[in-house]
């Protein structure tokens, strides 16, 4: 038994080059063997269902002005700068932590051993200001 299921829908088609009424239409086939002996039973032949669709499709073709393609154009060039922006802020500033975390005073010394000049870290001394 060979069974075909074919929906129909109507097609209204709107370019710039043409404009028509249309059908579009899909098929699906379904396909049985008929064999009473094993207990298989049906009628063989060809059937065709039709589906007529009571909805109608419109396509319209429409292309987006310059300016409007260039503003969006604009926008994501500014989000990609912007992102990367970002990215380099917080990739920088791990950096920091990570590699430079002398400078950032997360690092502590266990002792401090007096220099010299009797200061206990590398500091340098203050300057006396010589109002004269």
């Amino acid at each position: 038994m060979f069974q075909y299921f074919i929906t129909v829908v109507p097609t209204k088609l709107h370019t710039y080059k043409i404009s028509a009424d249309t059908h579009q239409f899909s098929v699906t086939e379904r396909e049985r063997i008929i064999n009473h002996a094993a207990g298989s039973h049906g009628v063989s032949g060809i059937f065709m269902k039709y589906d007529l669709s009571s909805l109608m499709v419109t396509v319209t073709e429409e292309h987006m002005p310059f300016w409007q393609f260039f503003v969006r154009l604009c926008g994501i060039v500014g989000g990609i700068f912007s992102t990367t922006g970002m990215l380099h802020g917080i990739g920088k500033f791990i950096v920091e932590i990570i590699c430079c975390r002398f400078r950032l005073g997360s690092y502590k010394p266990v002792h401090s051993v007096p220099f010299e000049d009797g200061h206990t870290d590398n500091h340098l001394p203050l300057l006396e200001n010589n109002t004269h």
